[in-house]
């Protein structure tokens, strides 16, 4: 069973989210009236776009401060629109059976649905003939990455790029840091240790702030279930490639009903009979899992970095820095690996598109290649001089002033700074031709001005440079990811059993969890016999082709 992962990868783009604190602010008028977007070229073209990504935070694309200095370096003003609500497949469906696609649109998880339905207008001779900055940015072996495995064409330019330098790690299982200070500071790495650590602290600590302390809960919200699908697989030492694992020969294998699913399973099934995990589990939503974390009475859970932070910058305002979560690298007793940090290679999901809907496809394109030009990058990610960033002798640098607006959420909201990320951009880590980080991220000052006091507790406890170094580096695969491969129209069997599949994991799952000990392995037997007549690994062989594939365009 393919279970996707819907993440927004680039690190970089989420690290400008992250709050340290607010700022004095400068909003768009002050910039209007300091005159710095005012240089370029004239609005001649219009262009609308769709933003089919349920996990965006719409926003006026070109009514930011960076936003009004793009349109005048490209000459293009974007009309955005967002998906309202978290249905992706339904509006998507809606937009093809109407046929009233936008000029621009980003399909997030429906690309399928959208080059199925022929709404897609092929990139490759554009590329060829006016590609010049995206030419600069993808080398021709990422190119053929992207090309359609049923007609070879290019659709889109990925926005998931690779990205080795990470503040944080990208997942694990975590633990307060409270419990760790307590503990030691212990690198907490066997599952069995971690699960003993949760029941000991509850068993002394069994209220927190007048409320119930949770010794364990999960995100089970609609596809964010997902977390609690893969858990197993990262237990197991393997890289998030969604409902798979893959082994050195690039074959795919379902991990759903692996040994590994059954062990990690019964150990929530005896954390939920001793009454340490979070009854709500299976009922709560998303807002309401991350306002139980904010709350500081969760101990521990397993999510990916970017579910969390919402919940991480509540912690930080209430002043609850004891309570912050911190991953540990999580690993069934034997195992002697693990990939926490992920995988740092470019990955496919879908970026940018134009749909034949769009009247003049090449001026769009052109407006794509603009938007991966230095002159453009440099707004995008830095926004102004001497106002966002202060130059010395060439080299951008960023003062106390400047490093605290980039960390104000609001800030960087209003001013629009790294809000068109879903177009093309260089990896994590890039230079520009003189020399200058892409990213402001990437540089000196804002690595040392990013952790927090009680963060830098925690890197001297450790003796990290970085929180993600309590984790292995990022791997590098020649496939890329696996859960962005899509399944195309033209498999309906295999989109039917991955449906099916999904459905039974979901129903039979928290059955297992909830059950009485002693009906666990019958519950377990039902839920393999079920699976199996639901064909749960069919796309197993689909998958693997698709990898191997992949393989081998990378090897051309």
């Amino acid at each position: 069973m393919r279970v996707k992962k819907f993440i927004v990868v680039l690190a970089y783009i989420m690290i400008f989210l992250f709050q340290l604190g607010c700022a004095n602010s400068l909003d768009n008028t002050d910039i209007s009236q300091a005159g710095l977007y005012d240089a370029g070229s004239a609005i001649d073209e219009v262009f609308s776009l769709f933003v089919l990504d349920s996990n965006q935070e719409p926003i006026d694309l070109s009514n930011t401060a960076v936003g009004m200095k793009v349109s005048k370096l490209t000459g293009v003003k974007l009309n955005t629109e967002y998906i309202s609500g978290s249905d992706e497949r339904t509006k998507a469906s809606f937009m093809v059976a109407t046929k009233d696609y936008p000029d621009l649109i980003a399909p997030h998880n429906e690309y399928a649905t959208f080059k199925a339905a022929g709404a897609l207008v092929p990139l490759d001779d554009y590329i060829d003939k006016y590609g010049q900055n995206i030419k600069k940015i993808y080398t021709e072996q990422e190119l053929n990455m992207l090309r359609d495995p049923i007609d070879g064409h290019i659709y889109y330019l990925t926005p998931y790029r690779k990205n080795s330098r990470l503040l944080y790690p990208s997942s694990g299982f975590y633990l307060p840091i409270t419990v760790l200070r307590e503990l030691g500071w212990p690198k907490v790495t066997s599952f069995d240790q971690y699960f003993e650590i949760i029941k000991n602290y509850v068993r002394a600590n069994p209220v927190y702030n007048g409320e119930p302390t949770i010794g364990f809960t999960a995100l089970t919200d609609n596809w964010r279930i997902y977390t609690l699908f893969n858990a197993p697989n990262y237990l197991a030492g393997n890289p998030n490639t969604g409902g798979v694992w893959v082994d050195k020969n690039y074959e795919a294998h379902s991990f759903m009903l692996s040994d590994w699913a059954y062990k990690y399973y019964k150990k929530l099934n005896e954390l939920w009979n001793e009454g340490l995990l979070d009854k709500d589990m299976f009922t709560q939503n998303y807002d309401a899992y991350k306002a139980k974390i904010a709350s500081g009475r969760v101990i521990g859970f397993y999510d990916e970095r970017w579910q969390i932070q919402d919940a991480i910058d509540m912690l930080e305002k209430q002043g609850l820095f004891d309570r912050v979560p911190i991953a540990m690298p999580v690993v069934f007793d034997g195992v002697n690996k693990e990939a926490y940090n992920g995988i740092s290679v470019m990955g496919t999901g879908a970026g940018i598109c134009i749909t034949r809907n769009c009247e003049d496809p090449e001026a769009a394109f052109k407006f794509i290649d603009k938007m991966a030009s230095e002159e453009v990058l440099k707004v995008v990610y830095w926004g102004f001089e001497d106002v966002d960033y202060t130059v010395q002798n060439g080299k951008f640098t960023l003062t106390d002033a400047q490093l605290g607006r980039m960390n104000d959420p609001d800030y960087v909201r209003k001013r629009g700074l790294g809000s068109f990320w879903l177009f093309p951009h260089p990896d994590g880590g890039a230079k520009f031709s003189d020399g200058n980080y892409v990213f402001p991220q990437d540089t000196a000052e804002y690595m040392n001005y990013k952790y927090k006091d009680y963060e830098k507790e925690v890197l001297k406890a450790y003796n990290l440079t970085s929180m993600a170094d309590l984790m292995a580096p990022p791997l590098e695969t020649p496939y890329g990811f696996v859960w962005d491969i899509p399944i195309p129209d033209s498999e309906p069997e295999i989109k039917a059993a991955n449906q099916k599949a999904s459905d039974i994991a979901r129903k039979y799952i928290a059955r297992l969890i909830m059950s009485a000990p002693e009906q666990y392995d019958l519950l377990w037997q039902e839920y393999v016999d079920e699976m199996e007549n639901a064909n749960y690994d069919i796309a197993d062989q689909f998958l693997t082709s698709e990898i191997k594939r992949r393989v081998a365009e990378r090897d051309k």
